[in-house]
């Protein structure tokens, strides 16, 4: 009996001792983010060099573009969502923001999580952080949350970037319209950071989680494309977050669209923290 009730006592002194799960995710938290310091300029400054590019051959080139326009096919002007380049947002929108950007920051969301869950089991540490003692449902929720303020810290880089060069070049650049349409990126990444995360609760390896996450990433934007060229195909494009993506620059920020994806994205990310706490990991 003695022994039995040392034992219990053991128990309830390792659940004492265990911090809580508020305490669990600070520290994930905090550690996800230094580990992704360098995120802002190693991501954020080669697409800010791209923009501000963009932005700062506008007015030499601004003219031409008008002209050129004119003679763009009507599909093409639907599918990449040009009406008239007469203005150094519609010109960055067309250049960066239609596909470089938002695939770029849903590829970084996606290879984030995947570094996160996915790495440490593969390469077979990841029990050694869950003996902390560290829950799965934390340690997946929390990487989802260093992601979403780590796409935060990129596109405020190209932001910076963009709006630096813009106001230098003389070009006019709204910090207003340029702020709606970085920031307009952001629920996109979130929700393939969380599909990432959703599979990552199903797969033990980094390589198809990765490929999977960003393979859909890609195909939605290829299917919200063709979507616009071809109208037999039109409906499809409900299907892609694309849809719903817009344009930032020009039309302003949906509401409606940008909390739903950022909801969406963080339900995908709590249902592969479930998955992932009640499977196997390798060992």
């Amino acid at each position: 009996m003695s022994a039995v009730a040392t034992r219990v006592e053991q128990v309830e002194r390792a659940r004492a001792a265990a911090p809580s799960g508020r305490r669990s995710l600070r520290a994930v938290v905090r550690r996800g983010l230094r580990d992704h310091r360098r995120a802002p300029l190693t991501w954020g400054l080669p697409l800010g060099a791209m923009c501000a590019l963009i932005v700062g051959m506008y007015p030499s080139i601004e003219d031409s573009l008008k002209e050129l326009t004119r003679s763009y096919p009507q599909g093409l002007k639907d599918a990449f969502g040009i009406e008239e380049l007469n203005t150094v947002e519609a010109y960055l929108d067309a250049e960066m923001f239609s596909l470089i950007v938002p695939v770029a920051i849903g590829f970084f969301a996606v290879r984030s999580i995947s570094h996160a869950i996915s790495v440490p089991e593969e390469r077979v540490y990841l029990d050694t952080a869950l003996a902390a003692p560290l829950s799965r449902r934390v340690l997946v929720l929390g990487s989802f949350l260093v992601t979403a303020l780590a796409c935060v810290a990129v596109l405020l880089v190209v932001y910076g970037l963009t709006m630096v060069v813009g106001v230098a070049a003389g070009t006019g650049l709204s910090a207003g319209k340029t702020a709606a349409g970085v920031a307009n990126v952001w629920p996109l990444a979130v929700f393939f950071a969380g599909f990432a995360a959703l599979v990552a609760g199903f797969l033990h390896r980094s390589a198809p989680v990765t490929a999977i996450a960003a393979g859909t990433l890609v195909g939605m934007y290829v299917v919200d494309l063709v979507g616009k060229l071809a109208d037999p195909l039109e409906p499809a494009r409900y299907l892609t977050v694309f849809k719903y993506y817009g344009s930032g620059l020009t039309e302003g920020i949906d509401p409606v669209a940008f909390a739903g994806l950022t909801v969406c994205g963080a339900l995908l990310a709590f249902a592969g923290a479930l998955l992932f706490e009640r499977r196997d990991v390798l060992a």
